[in-house]
C-alpha cells in the first residue's frame, strides 16, 4: 500500500531521509498515512518483525488525509534521544495508514503496515574498497572479501524476502565485528 521513494541515512550519518506516498491505484483512494514508527534493530521484535513493538527511536502519528509524508530527521535533536550519528545503525521504518483498500486489492497489498530498512550504506562501499586495496596490492582474493561478498547477498535477499530477522544476523556479521544478535555461528563463508 506505501511505496518507499526514498529512505536512507547521510553519508555523514547525521540525517535520515524518510519520503513515502499511498499507492496511486484506485484501488487505495480511501487510504490514507496514520503513523510512522521507527526503530533500531536491537528494538525489532524476534518474534513479529513485522509490527512496530513499544519501543522505538522516533514515532510520530500523521494528521489529516495525507497521502505523502516527507521528512528529513536529525540525528542530534529529533528522535527520542540524540545520537551523534546514524551510521552505526540498521533502521527498521514502519509506515501505517488508515482507510479501507478497493475490494479488488490483490493479497498483499492490503497490509495496514509497510516496513522499510534502512542503514548507511558507504559502510559497505568503504569494506569494498578496503578490499579491493588489498586485492590490488598482492593480486590475492583475500577470502574476508568473499565473505563480504556473500553476506551482503544474504543481506539483500533477506530484506527483499522480509526474513529480518535473518537481516539483522547479516548486517551484525558485516558490520560489528561478526556478533551474532539471535546465532552463535561464526561465519567463514568461503570454506
Amino acid at each position: 500500500m506505501i511505496i518507499f521513494d526514498q529512505l536512507r541515512i547521510s553519508d555523514d550519518g547525521k540525517l535520515l531521509y524518510i519520503d513515502v506516498h499511498v499507492n496511486k491505484s484506485s484501488d487505495f483512494d480511501a487510504i490514507t498515512l496514520d503513523s510512522i514508527t521507527i526503530q533500531t534493530s536491537e528494538q525489532v521484535s524476534e518474534t513479529d518483525p513485522l509490527t512496530p513493538g513499544s519501543e522505538y527511536i522516533y514515532s510520530s502519528t500523521i494528521t489529516g488525509d495525507a497521502k505523502e509524508l516527507h521528512l528529513c530527521l536529525k540525528a542530534a535533536t529529533d528522535f527520542e534521544k540524540p545520537f551523534t550519528s546514524l551510521s552505526d545503525m540498521l533502521l527498521f521504518v514502519y509506515v501505517t495508514c488508515k482507510g479501507t483498500p478497493g475490494v479488488c486489492t490483490p493479497c498483499r497489498l492490503d497490509e495496514m503496515t509497510t516496513l522499510g530498512v534502512a542503514f548507511d550504506e558507504s559502510l559497505y562501499y568503504q569494506k569494498v574498497m578496503q578490499f579491493t586495496k588489498e586485492l590490488v596490492s598482492n593480486c590475492d582474493v583475500p577470502d574476508n572479501f568473499i565473505d563480504l561478498i556473500l553476506l551482503w547477498n544474504g543481506f539483500k535477499a533477506a530484506v527483499e524476502t522480509e526474513h529480518y530477522i535473518e537481516a539483522i544476523d547479516y548486517y551484525n556479521k558485516m558490520f560489528r565485528g561478526n556478533t551474532v544478535r539471535f546465532s552463535t555461528l561464526g561465519c567463514g563463508c568461503h570454506g
